[in-house]
């Protein structure tokens, strides 16, 4: 009778705590809003063992309410001894839900754990993103602050000259007459590659006289002796600093290559944007002369702006069209420029003597100068033959 009461007893101890565990996973699984697939096969398995669960607590309540003696219940509880495989039943069934929940759980782990390793990735994206604006900013800072000295070199160019020149003069008993004097002439910033370049007296030998005579303008030295006479004269040493920190600052942008062409070229574009129309002129010839100065304008495009029509015929492209029999009325006729564009061009990136194509010609114009070329060369051609 004691065993018998104890193993009721344990039933209903059992069903409690599988009902408790029925209803934590009900609870927590089985909102048919937010499960999935595999919460709604467990959630269906719950109803499956509640449905046991009942008729096992309908059973316990029929023995202990209705008969009477022990020794009846227990007649009654050998027709129900099937309940012992029930119970096995009922443990691996709280077994495999038991694993089962730990799946469940590991797969939540999983995502939150996915959710997290998101996260981080975020934040890294956002960090490397951060780092990339404080990376261009301190850039800015310094190339910005290099345009600013390159400015405060241009402003301390300074050359003086004088001229003479006659005025009027009456005297005292009013006869009139002409005096010389002297008016002394200053430029300072920009002006002073116009005054070099256009004005300035430079020596150059005479065969006839056996001796020098001056002439007006670097671009008059080129004209009478070639381009390669440009780098002789002290004139141009007033730009030496004026040439080393420009070519310093495309170094600069050049260094930077985590930047990117696109951006490079950009920054590149500012430094352009400061240069006057003779400033170009006058880098235009010093390039000849400076090759790593010439492969950064080539580079970025930094003669795009220049006056062509501003170029002097230099000596030597002279002769060539002397020698192709071509005049400057040909080159006219033909739409040419007079000067010394065409012919210092090239579509040969290793030919030193020559400028290539990108240093006036931006990356989408670049058929556009290669049509010119070819054009010219064309010209040149027909008129040798």
């Amino acid at each position: 009778m004691n065993i018998s009461r104890i193993s009721i007893d344990g039933l209903i101890l059992s069903i409690k705590c599988l009902v408790e565990k029925v209803n934590y996973i009900k609870s927590r699984y089985c909102n048919m809003e937010n499960s999935n697939n595999d919460d709604k096969w467990l959630c269906q398995l719950m109803w499956a063992i509640g449905f046991v669960l009942l008729v096992m607590m309908l059973s316990a309540f029929i023995v202990i309410k209705l008969i009477e003696g022990w020794d009846h219940r227990g007649q009654f509880g050998d027709l129900f001894g099937v309940v012992n495989a029930l119970f096995s039943g009922l443990a691996f069934a709280g077994l495999i839900i038991t694993i089962r929940q730990q799946h469940i759980d590991l797969k939540y782990q999983h995502q939150a754990i996915e959710q997290t390793n998101q996260e981080m990735q975020n934040q890294t994206a956002e960090f490397d993103k951060q780092n990339e604006t404080l990376r261009i900013q301190r850039f800015e800072n310094t190339f910005f602050k290099m345009l600013e000295v390159q400015q405060s070199i241009v402003n301390d160019l300074y050359a003086g000259d004088s001229h003479s020149q006659w005025v009027d003069e009456n005297s005292a008993d009013g006869a009139y007459s002409k005096k010389e004097i002297s008016i002394q002439d200053e430029y300072r910033g920009r002006n002073l590659f116009y005054y070099v370049f256009i004005i300035c007296n430079h020596a150059i030998e005479n065969s006839f006289l056996d001796g020098t005579t001056m002439v007006s303008g670097l671009s008059t030295v080129i004209k009478r002796r070639g381009k390669e006479r440009f780098d002789d004269y002290m004139t141009t040493t007033m730009f030496d600093h004026y040439f080393r920190h420009l070519y310093t600052i495309l170094r600069f942008i050049s260094e930077n290559e985590w930047l990117g062409a696109d951006k490079q070229y950009k920054y590149a574009t500012f430094v352009r944007a400061t240069l006057s129309r003779y400033e170009l002129i006058m880098l235009y010839y010093n390039g000849f002369f400076h090759p790593k100065m010439k492969k950064m304008m080539e580079q970025y495009c930094l003669l795009n702006n220049i006056r062509k029509d501003l170029l002097p015929m230099s000596y030597e492209y002279y002769v060539f069209l002397r020698e192709q029999g071509v005049s400057k009325e040909d080159l006219r006729d033909a739409h040419f420029s007079i000067g010394d564009f065409e012919y210092y061009l090239t579509d040969d990136e290793n030919d030193d003597t020559r400028y290539h194509l990108s240093a006036f010609f931006s990356k989408g114009e670049l058929d556009k100068g290669h049509a010119l070329l070819n054009r010219w060369r064309t010209f040149i051609k027909d008129k040798k033959s």
